[in-house]
């Protein structure tokens, strides 16, 4: 049985069964069957020797009218921990997860100046101490997510417009750094990956996350895996054209869609319509500073019935809308999940949007289509980033070793 054991390893069966069990969630046995190229025997005894480690447990789905219950198979919880980060403008929040997303433990590091030597620092720093706090050995991997245009393969920070940041090699500066082999994701895409797996869309394996905050990203998500693209931009909606004749983008385009619907441009569009002498309620709050003036009390007012304030709402929804239709007709996804602060703080948004997606899409398409709301905050795209780090280096492995920064 030894000799045996050992070709079924060196096939990778528990490794196939663990990668299997992570993304899909729960599965029966047949179902991991049909999902795998491996034998019904070759699951039966592999499955058996992962409940013997601790990794693998049964649970009952419901009594049989006869015979015996049905059964499916899961990971089990809290068995082995996976650490990820995610960047918002000079904070990581780093997190510890288990192998079912949920969360051990988070931290915020702050950091200064915003420059990549310091930000790589000030995270290399921070996580031997994180790890001696959560007192449990993590898989030695590292999943990072950040605003800009990545390319994963090769660990690579092509761009990023908020942080100034050009060509930087984050993925290797880490690995040097840290020893452990580490993955980078851009930010949304991350975010869009734990919404997937665990959070709006874990009921969907075909959909599309997209994020609304300062900039406007996407990721887009078939058979519950993330789609890259050639170098790593498969859903940059964000740059995506909605108005030929709209404002400059950072990009170097005009009349890109966060240049319209994120939350820069709505501040923008009140306050353009305020100096034009239009009445709201938001010239009555204590203190008024058109300069100081913030999305998220646009949004309040906009829920109150200030009519500028929805007005505003109400035109970069549209837009938001219009590239949601887009996105139907050419992806035919089960789901589009909204993330970010403006789905969650302003549900006129929301529903304008949907609105519009239905009046342009196909409407057999967009009919099939659901629309939610993301259910995580920041510590979504370090979640997803664990995540894309483990898809990446999946290896049985990893559950028989310490990471060297815990000893």
């Amino acid at each position: 049985m030894e000799n045996i054991r050992k070709v079924w390893d060196q096939k990778g069966s528990k490794t196939a069964i663990l990668q299997m069990l992570r993304v899909h969630g729960p599965m029966s046995r047949i179902e991991l069957t049909q999902s795998t190229d491996l034998s019904r025997a070759t699951i039966s005894v592999t499955i058996n020797e992962l409940i013997e480690l601790g990794l693998v447990h049964e649970t009952v789905l419901r009594q049989s009218t006869g015979g015996r219950p049905a059964t499916n198979l899961e990971l089990v919880p809290y068995s082995h921990t996976i650490l990820g980060a995610d960047l918002n403008h000079q904070t990581w929040t780093l997190g510890a997860f288990d192998l079912l997303g949920h969360t051990i433990d988070k931290v915020r590091i702050p950091f200064s100046p915003l420059t990549p030597e310091a930000a790589i620092q000030a995270l290399v720093t921070e996580i031997p101490n994180f790890i001696k706090k959560i007192n449990k050995s993590p898989i030695p991997i590292l999943g990072i997510g950040v605003p800009g245009l990545v390319d994963t393969h090769n660990g690579l920070l092509r761009s990023s417009a908020v942080m100034g940041w050009q060509q930087v090699e984050l993925g290797s500066l880490l690995e040097q750094a840290l020893g452990w082999p580490t993955v980078v994701l851009n930010r949304s895409r991350a975010r869009g990956l734990s919404e997937c797996r665990y959070g709006a869309g874990k009921d969907y394996r075909h959909m599309v996350y997209i994020g609304i905050d300062s900039g406007i990203g996407a990721g887009i998500y078939v058979n519950r895996e993330l789609i890259h693209g050639a170098l790593g931009g498969a859903g940059e909606i964000g740059h995506t054209t909605v108005d030929a004749e709209g404002p400059l983008c950072p990009c170097g385009n005009h009349g890109c869609l966060q240049m319209l619907s994120a939350t820069p441009a709505m501040e923008l569009e009140a306050r353009r319509l305020l100096r034009m002498g239009a009445h709201s309620s938001l010239h009555l709050q204590p203190g008024f500073d058109l300069q100081m003036l913030k999305a998220e009390e646009i949004c309040q007012a906009a829920e109150q019935g200030d009519e500028l304030s929805s007005q505003v709402i109400t035109r970069a929804a549209t837009y938001l809308g219009i590239t949601m239709a887009n996105l139907v007709n050419l992806l035919n996804p089960e789901a589009i999940i909204l993330g970010g602060t403006i789905p969650k703080e302003c549900p006129s948004y929301v529903q304008t949007a949907v609105k519009v997606m239905r009046q342009r899409a196909m409407s057999q398409l967009s009919t099939a289509t659901v629309v939610h709301i993301g259910e995580f905050k920041e510590i979504g795209g370090a979640l997803g980033a664990a995540n894309m780090a483990l898809d990446r280096h999946m290896s049985f492995s990893f559950f028989t070793q310490q990471s060297s920064l815990a000893k």
